[in-house]
């Protein structure tokens, strides 16, 4: 008897080249066959300019309407390409696993449980491979090379070089790519514990997690905007008159509470070293209500049955949070932290918009930005160097991935006792 597992890999492959050559052929039958609806939009757009009499140059109207045509065609021809992707998987799966196995309905059944996984997540697949892993390898090879493609560790070592124009940059590029792994999710995660806590036990608890959560909605920049006011120092004294009119500077609401000095006028986030404080504030205050909110359910779902003995046992409330609730909940706060950290690596907008001139203030992430606009090293290597500062960003990511995927082990062990 033929084993099933040859069975299992030969219509595997039958099934990849089908795909593989169907798909293609029928992508682009469709997109020849609807070509024509582009000159029917251009027209349609022509039409409505004559109607309109807008501004623009009739050709720039035709060309617009034509790219919104193709645009909506791509959409339309990517969804029935899926569907028909996962049809004929179906299809051709089911139908091997009959042909190849007419008598035996539970090996027909066995394979095409074998096999139907790989169904849905091969595309899945395919497309991390070819929009991550490839630029990954592409980035690391780059990192490793001349501009004229020789081998080297100098973008590593110009990275590392005191001497080197770069070098300080990177420094704080580090010191404060680290601040933020550990005290934007820490203070996410104690701050929202605390509201979910707090708040549950309140009668206007609900208008409190409302009001925590709002932040969530606003982006990076908006918060950052918001908060530029909060911090402002009151502006440096206007030496001068502009058309007659002499600037006034805006003082900051957290500024007057604290007291102006005269002495110091800059925004509270420009100060050395303590202001990436500040701006660290600003995610974690944006980030809260998703801590808030995801704890608040996990901390419901925690049996009451449980609480209740504890407090017969005369547990008081911090052996009741600590003991009780806390480590029911672990799973919960594991994984509220890993979405944390993954956001705080691709923190752009908040330290750029406020402070993308400040060496002190920099990430690896603004750094790039930075190095391209300061550095001057004579010579066409700057991609190279790039490549070397996003490798060391993925390398900030490996102890993240490895801890999850540790996680993730431990948690199918004990689901598998």
């Amino acid at each position: 008897m033929r084993s099933i597992m040859n069975i299992i890999a030969s219509n595997g492959l039958a099934i990849i080249l089908t795909v593989i050559c169907v798909l293609p052929i029928t992508a682009i039958f469709v997109y020849s066959l609807s070509a024509p609806l582009d000159d029917i939009f251009a027209s349609l757009g022509l039409w409505l300019h004559e109607r309109n009499s807008w501004s623009l140059p009739p050709i720039e109207t035709e060309l617009r309407f034509a790219k919104i045509s193709f645009a909506l065609r791509s959409v339309v021809i990517a969804v029935f390409i899926s569907f028909l992707y996962f049809w004929i998987s179906n299809w051709l799966n089911s139908g091997l696993a009959r042909v190849r196995e007419k008598e035996s309905i539970g090996r027909q059944s066995a394979i095409v449980e074998a096999i139907q996984p790989w169904i849905f997540v091969g595309p899945a697949l395919v497309l991390l491979t070819l929009f991550l892993l490839v630029p990954a390898f592409l980035t690391l090879n780059l990192s490793f090379r001349e501009a004229d493609g020789v081998i080297t560790s100098q973008n590593y070592a110009f990275l590392w070089d005191p001497s080197a124009l770069g070098y300080s940059q990177f420094r704080f590029a580090m010191r404060n790519n680290l601040m933020w792994l550990i005290l934007v999710p820490t203070f996410c995660i104690i701050f929202g514990l605390l509201v979910a806590v707090l708040a549950d036990s309140l009668k206007w608890g609900v208008v409190a997690k409302t009001f925590i959560f709002v932040p969530l909605a606003i982006s990076f920049v908006g918060a950052a905007v918001i908060w530029r006011n909060i911090f402002a120092g009151g502006g440096i004294e206007a030496q001068q008159a502009i058309n007659g009119l002499t600037p006034s500077y805006q003082t900051g609401l957290l500024k007057y509470l604290l007291g102006h000095s005269p002495s110091y006028n800059e925004p509270l986030y420009n100060l050395k070293f303590w202001g990436n404080f500040f701006l660290m504030w600003i995610m974690v205050w944006i980030k809260t209500g998703f801590a808030m909110v995801i704890f608040s359910a996990a901390l419901r779902g925690v049996p009451k049955e449980t609480v209740e003995a504890a407090i017969i046992d005369g547990a008081n409330p911090w052996q009741l949070f600590f003991k009780i609730k806390l480590p029911q909940i672990y799973s919960t706060v594991v994984v509220v932290w890993t979405y944390l950290v993954t956001e705080v690596l691709k923190v752009f907008d908040i330290p750029y918009a406020l402070s993308a001139n400040d060496d002190d203030k920099l990430l690896l992430a603004t750094m790039m930005e930075a190095a391209r606009n300061s550095w001057s090293i004579g010579g066409d290597n700057v991609d190279n160097l790039f490549a070397a500062i996003a490798i060391m960003l993925m390398l900030t990511v490996i102890p993240h991935m490895i801890f999850n995927a540790w996680r993730i082990r431990r948690e199918q062990k004990e689901l598998g006792r």
